[in-house]
């Protein structure tokens, strides 16, 4: 025996609360691992199974130390006049380092004297430390590179039988630092040592071809530095055979540009991006964590750029939210009564998703790279809500920008005071589109359409299934161009 209509009606509604339960249980995880990640960076861990950071933009970061043994500087591990550490930061190959503090205390700066000198096992060596931590310090760093060989400075002061000609770190961005005693100086503690630097050098999407190979690439197909692009870094991470999901890749694992990327709507989404906003366009600097799962880290890329990535015809296509999708659409993505097959479900926004005050916390270069937040609040929306403050906070680990945090906070909770959503079956020539797209709904009896005392109304394509009957069953959400980026 079938349930009536209102105990049908309860039944979906509380499947419904559970889901968003569960959504919101899985978010709050998510952000409690935020948090601990953006502390952790700037802290000098002690080990040789952590996970390592992927370093996209630019960043301070502390890292792990891998390595750490007091000697006399010469090969004698019975004396304890210098102390050597190896202190892994980041995969590799980065760009560069530019600045070098010992708690909050600069020591080395690239725009203060510091230089770095190409040494002959594909590193680099510090010089030029200021503060009074300079005298005692002697530094070499390695970008990550697959040629680099062992740092003969730590052979040097620990002996080469132990610290061998096998411990080349490659494809490891790490320090080597020899410290020397001093009690005046270091006040008997060791320093927390932090870096800022500049990320992975990776492949610029637009410069790209189909069928393209790592023997075809040049410098001029790689780009570094601050703010880089999300659609460069989303395709470094999918076509990673180290930290991530080794796409672009033939059946022998040689990375081959287009074989399962669509370069065409990688190309038009880092477009995009650089239109998204008009002072840096959509940016990204910070970190992955490798151990998080692919699905979290992808997810944290997209977040940066109100991305959607999707699997088309056996290729993955990013596409970014934006301004005017709706202008030119085709007509066979406008639907009316002559091609909606029954009933049209709508469903409003409920109050346990309505938001009027967002909370955004960063890692901010204005206060050294500590936590900061930034906050949205509408008062108006408050007093709607009888004055209940109906709040999210949300964490980010790939963005530095506090304008750029404010603009996305400010959007998710205007999004969540206009966004509903809309069922219905259409026919099958619905099959022509795609997740993502922006579909006209023109309907009298909601007043949505082109004639007088009617109003167009768009939505975004959010899921599409084919029926038995094939027809095609379309769920979709409010796309209103004034809220997007």
């Amino acid at each position: 025996m079938g349930f009536d209509p209102v105990t049908k009606f309860f039944i979906k509604l509380a499947i419904s609360l559970y889901s968003y339960n569960q959504q919101r249980k899985a978010q709050k995880k998510a952000e409690r691992a935020a948090r601990v990640a953006r502390s952790n960076v700037l802290v000098n861990k002690q080990s040789n199974n952590d996970p390592i950071y992927v370093l996209y933009g630019q960043q301070r970061i502390g890292g792990t130390r891998v390595y750490i043994e007091t000697s006399d500087g010469a090969g004698d591990l019975t004396k304890t006049t210098t102390l050597s550490m190896v202190v892994v930061i980041c995969e590799g190959e980065i760009d560069t380092v530019t600045e070098m503090y010992f708690n909050s205390t600069k020591v080395w700066d690239t725009s203060n004297g510091g230089t770095l000198t190409a040494n002959a096992t594909g590193g680099y060596t510090l010089s030029g430390f200021i503060s009074k931590y300079a005298a005692t310090i002697a530094c070499n760093w390695y970008p990550g590179t697959d040629t680099q060989t062992a740092d003969v400075a730590t052979q040097t002061a620990v002996d080469a039988t132990v610290w061998t000609d096998a411990h080349r770190l490659q494809g490891v961005s790490y320090f080597t630092m020899q410290l020397q005693a001093s009690g005046e100086i270091y006040s008997g503690q060791l320093p927390t040592v932090t870096m800022l630097l500049k990320g992975k050098k990776i492949l610029n999407v637009a410069t790209l071809d189909n069928g393209d190979v790592i023997g075809d690439m040049t410098a001029a197909n790689y780009i570094s530095g601050a703010n880089q692009n999300p659609a460069d870094v989303l395709y470094d991470y999918l076509q990673s055979n180290v930290f991530g999901k080794n796409l672009d890749r033939n059946a022998n694992g040689v990375w081959i540009a287009g074989t399962n990327i669509n370069l065409a709507s990688f190309k038009q989404a880092r477009l995009d991006c650089i239109a998204a906003r008009a002072t840096l366009g959509y940016n990204i600097n910070g970190f992955l964590q490798t151990e998080k799962q692919l699905f979290d880290n992808v997810g944290e890329i997209l977040e940066t750029c109100n991305g959607i990535l999707l699997f088309v015809d056996g290729s993955y296509q990013l596409r970014i939210k934006k301004k005017n999708e709706e202008v030119g659409i085709l007509n066979s993505a406008i639907f009316t009564q002559d091609n909606i097959i029954g009933e049209i479900k709508l469903g409003l926004p409920i109050k346990a998703r309505k938001l009027n005050k967002a909370t955004g916390i960063f890692n901010n270069p204005q206060t050294e790279y500590n936590d900061d937040v930034v906050i949205f609040q509408d008062d108006a929306f408050i007093v709607q809500d009888n004055g209940s403050v109906l709040e999210t906070q949300e964490d980010y680990t790939m963005i530095t920008d506090q304008a750029l945090v404010l603009d996305l906070i400010t959007q998710t909770v205007n999004i969540s005071r206009a966004e509903f959503t809309v069922q219905f079956t259409g026919a099958h020539t619905a099959l022509l589109l795609r997740s993502g797209d922006i579909i006209e709904i023109r309907h009298p009896e909601f007043g949505w359409g082109i004639a007088a005392g009617e109003t167009q109304h768009f939505f975004r394509v959010q899921e599409l299934s084919l029926t038995e009957d094939n027809t095609v069953d379309i769920s979709c959400t409010t796309y209103n161009s004034a809220l997007e980026l």
